[in-house]
């Protein structure tokens, strides 16, 4: 599954702890936070902190896996060198 937003991550972790057969309660439970955390993260909160959401993925037993793209070899290699520029205020969260 590729990762691109906040609402990706609440649905990797909603599908792993409904496999592992947990309630939101239980795994709030076995990280110490509160089921509405669990809920939260689940809905898609872009404002959650790293570690506990890690904490969650690795206790539920998610492998993660990140790939660094190449360098590019020149600007026109860029992947978004046709792309106008993006301001600050045009994305839709902050991490």
């Amino acid at each position: 599954m590729k990762i691109r937003t906040a609402r990706d991550i609440g649905i990797l972790i909603k599908e792993a702890r409904t496999r592992r057969g947990l309630s939101q309660a239980a795994l709030a439970k076995m990280i110490n936070t509160t089921q509405t955390w669990v809920s939260w993260i689940e809905n898609g909160k872009p404002s959650a902190e790293i570690g506990n959401v890690l904490l969650a993925l690795t206790t539920l037993g998610v492998e993660l896996d990140f790939q660094i793209p190449s360098a590019p070899t020149s600007v026109a290699d860029h992947p978004n060198a046709d792309e106008r520029h993006v301001d600050d205020d045009e994305i839709p969260y902050k991490l």
